[in-house]
């Protein structure tokens, strides 16, 4: 996949530190519990979820933790926009050249014209080191949160919006 290249290649280029894990598709947590397990990896998974206002004006892209569940109202209200939705999926490959399920915040490079905003769940600043799709669901990148947050973010020129997705119980 071209796209999972050019990340790939970004990472090396700004001396971005990654740990990179080739697996097969999983289409439940439980398969990737056991597939983390079974490869070593010990980092937090991430749900990633590309958001549009009712006008298609503004777009988002959430990084929250994976057992969480993504509320419009709470979300759209911390992020100051109208009532958020879900992109459609053409509109997810028109900005970010990927398709649901391969989401993640290294897809931003392919935002060239920076339309599309970051919010980051902050509990995930709580983990040691994150996992991100790049832009391919059969291959996982590993990266330390703090790398994130100083290296990473800054060279994808983003500052993320920091926001609290509450779990289904709170």
């Amino acid at each position: 996949m071209e796209e999972r290249k050019i990340i790939i290649e970004f990472l090396e280029k700004n001396s971005i530190p990654y740990k990179i894990y080739t697996h097969e598709v999983c289409n439940t947590v439980e398969e990737k519990e056991a597939l983390d397990k079974n490869l070593g990896i010990c980092a937090r998974h991430c749900k990633n979820i590309f958001l549009t206002d009712r006008k298609k004006e503004k777009f988002f892209l959430l990084t929250m933790p994976f057992e969480k569940t993504f509320r419009t109202a709470e979300v759209s209200k911390q992020l100051n926009s109208s009532r958020l939705s879900f992109a459609p999926d053409e509109m997810l490959w028109e900005k970010l050249k990927t398709h649901s399920g391969s989401l993640s915040v290294l897809c931003l490079i392919f935002d060239k014209k920076e339309e599309v905003g970051f919010a980051l769940d902050a509990d995930l600043l709580k983990e040691e080191a994150l996992c991100f799709h790049p832009a391919d669901n059969t291959t996982t990148v590993v990266i330390d949160t703090n790398v994130c947050l100083s290296t990473l973010f800054p060279k994808l020129h983003r500052t993320p919006t920091f926001v609290t997705v509450t779990c289904p119980t709170e």
